[in-house]
């Protein structure tokens, strides 16, 4: 069963695009520890704003970096910050399940108004004037934001950015935050769909990585999740270039629905594979395999449309293109980011560099420990396709190694709508633990559980268990270690607790 926008945000202003933010201002944060919430925080401090914020599971790398940004964080029973604000900012994951939280009630007893993180993130950007680049797409988004911040830095461009992961050292404001503080005009945004949170960001250019069916909540099928973001390009072509994946089925439907309102600004982009060349678009490379899963593109071609409004390209055109990341999906993440990067004042030598040197964004096949012949990856992915192309691309980067799959699934109501489709994507790996299902935005706990998961798994032939808390799966996973085990840890909420608690056991051992 669907809900509706209004349903998700119960009681936040509806969304507009984004104006400045007028000081002084007091803005106080219910649930400060969430990755858009700290970003949110970061970006109108960094304005001038007085943030406060609160939180019953901080983390201390995040309550470290709110600190030094002079954020100050209380315990969620300290009504009084919300009663006393100018404004207040809250996640729909809140606001879904708990529209009526103390924190909230408050608020409006004060008469304080309240509005959504992406809001606040909205309005930072039209702060620091100068155009807004969205990155939207239901996988990738998060890499592909940094990944564009790189270009345009290496192009010699230094605008702000809100990206959905920690950042590295050199881009992050500071590192492990999920901000950058640029030092010009310019942002850039991860545009998430969910429940309309993308509807504030008024992108002037925008590039859309794929639609697939996600948030079962919300979308019924992917022909829903096609029209949302449809409905949120459709007017990025009044302004801008929008640079659309039609290599990917729902990102091909979604260039056809946007045809009525090009106005020559709409780039069609592609990756061809084992020599596949029925796609028609206007910028297309070839995939080229290299050993250990590393990607390179070659062949680049381009549309006169193409070659004027992405001039970068051209001077690209020849050349084989190094991919830094591994993996097929990110050499079609890495044309589109090139193609709007090329847009938007890109230089070809800067997205050349950046490219192939790009380290990523933390929880995406991080590296947590590899030592003694055994190695745990750290990977946010949750999704059935997620998991097919991340468990692709580690097979081949650690070829004839046992691969033990760690998933705690996000969400109980994603997890029984994709039921069937999670358990053939992970019986891909040679064992699985399935932890306890992270709860987020769920009005119903009974629908599913992690055992059926784990039973649905093993019916496909691969041993699957659910040990229970991402603690006990750990402890699990490490009892019954195989001699040259690769350890993927994947999931959206607690799992990096996982991966950091098995690297951390396995280097005492």
């Amino acid at each position: 069963m669907t809900r509706s926008i209004n349903e998700i945000g119960a009681g936040l202003a509806p969304s507009r695009p984004g104006s400045p933010l007028v000081l002084p201002l007091t803005l106080h944060i219910v649930g400060i520890g969430g990755t858009a919430a700290t970003g949110a925080a970061l970006h109108a401090a960094a304005l001038g704003a007085l943030v406060t914020g609160c939180d019953s599971h901080l983390s201390r790398e995040t309550a470290l970096i709110l600190e030094a940004a002079g954020v100050k964080v209380s315990d969620e029973s300290d009504l009084a910050p919300a009663s006393r604000a100018t404004l207040v900012a809250v996640s729909k994951a809140i606001t879904s399940t708990q529209p009526d939280h103390p924190q909230l009630h408050a608020a409006r007893a004060a008469g304080v108004p309240i509005v959504s993180l992406q809001q606040v993130i909205a309005d930072a950007a039209a702060s620091r004037g100068g155009a807004l680049l969205g990155v939207a797409g239901t996988h990738g988004k998060t890499t592909s934001t940094g990944w564009l911040l790189a270009a345009l830095r290496a192009s010699g461009r230094d605008p702000s950015a809100f990206v959905g992961g920690p950042l590295p050292a050199g881009q992050g404001s500071p590192a492990g935050s999920p901000v950058h503080l640029g030092g010009e005009q310019g942002f850039i945004v991860e545009a998430d769909e969910y429940g309309g949170n993308f509807d504030p960001y008024a992108a002037d250019a925008a590039l859309i990585l794929n639609v697939d069916w996600d948030h079962p909540d919300i979308f019924a099928d992917r022909a829903a999740a096609v029209a949302t973001f449809v409905a949120w390009g459709a007017p990025v072509l009044q302004h801008g270039a929008l640079v659309v994946n039609v290599g990917d089925a729902g990102g091909a439907e979604a260039a056809a629905a946007l045809e009525q309102h090009d106005r020559g600004n709409l780039i069609r982009y592609a990756v061809r594979s084992h020599g596949r060349t029925e796609t028609v678009a206007d910028v297309t490379a070839d995939l080229e395999l290299a050993p250990a899963g590393a990607v390179q593109l070659s062949n680049l071609t381009l549309s006169e449309r193409a070659g004027q409004l992405a001039p970068a390209l051209v001077e690209l055109q020849g050349k084989t293109l190094t991919i830094g990341l591994l993996g097929a999906h990110n050499a079609a993440n890495a044309l589109g980011v090139a193609t709007l990067a090329a847009t938007s004042g890109g230089t070809g030598v800067g997205i050349t560099a950046a490219l192939a040197g790009y380290p990523g964004v933390g929880r995406r096949m991080e590296v947590r420990y590899d030592q003694n012949g055994f190695t745990v990856l750290d990977d946010y992915g949750h999704h059935p396709t997620a998991i097919d192309a991340t468990i692709s691309t580690v097979r081949l980067r650690y070829p004839g190694r046992p691969l033990i799959l760690a998933i705690e699934p996000l969400t109980y109501h994603r997890t029984a709508a994709l039921l069937p489709a999670l358990a053939r994507s992970c019986a891909a790996a040679d064992r699985v633990a399935v932890a306890e299902i992270f709860a987020v935005r769920d009005t119903d706990l009974t629908i599913t559980s992690a055992a059926k998961l784990a039973a649905a798994i093993s019916a496909f032939g691969t041993q699957a268990d659910a040990p229970g808390s991402v603690e006990s799966t750990a402890d699990a996973i490490y009892a019954a270690l195989p001699e040259g085990a690769v350890v993927l840890v994947m999931g959206g909420g607690r799992s990096t607790d996982l991966a950091t608690r098995l690297a951390a056991a396995l280097s005492a051992r």
